[in-house]
């Protein structure tokens, strides 16, 4: 399951990845929802672990209400998962699951997008490239 569930979000990254794409490198998928964190790290084996966080860093208009508290449970969260063998390069995910009152908006995303990228500095997990979407659906 988790290797079909692999190869279909290693296909859905940019073209511009595909030398990267050929190391097969390690794919976070995460869920922001009410002040909770939920990751999943696919590996090209077909293997996965799962990790949980709770943290105070969203409300129920904004989905990221405090930057800087999401960024330190993102990078603590990130650092519950092996290092990347190699220093190898990872990409992610952010699925947003929470209903939000006025949907996900694109300062939003540039925060979530912002967000994982300096969780994965902090935790010297290095993303190059996250994909957001809401509910299930890419919105960039």
């Amino acid at each position: 399951m988790s290797l079909s569930t692999y190869e279909r979000h290693l296909q859905e990254f940019p073209k511009k990845y595909n030398v990267l794409q050929l190391f097969r490198p390690p794919i976070y998928v995460i869920e922001l929802s009410n002040n909770q964190l939920i990751a999943v790290c696919y590996y090209k084996n077909g293997g996965s672990k799962r990790h949980q966080l709770n943290a105070d860093f969203s409300n129920r208009r904004m989905v990221i209400a405090d930057f800087f508290k999401a960024v330190q449970a993102m990078a603590d969260l990130l650092l519950t998962f092996p290092k990347h063998s190699f220093g190898l390069n990872a990409f992610a995910v952010a699925n947003v699951t929470e209903e939000l009152v006025d949907g996900l908006t694109v300062i939003e995303i540039k925060a979530i997008r912002e967000a994982v990228w300096a969780a994965s500095e902090q935790a010297k997990r290095k993303i190059i490239h996250t994909t957001v979407s809401y509910k299930g659906r890419v919105v960039s």
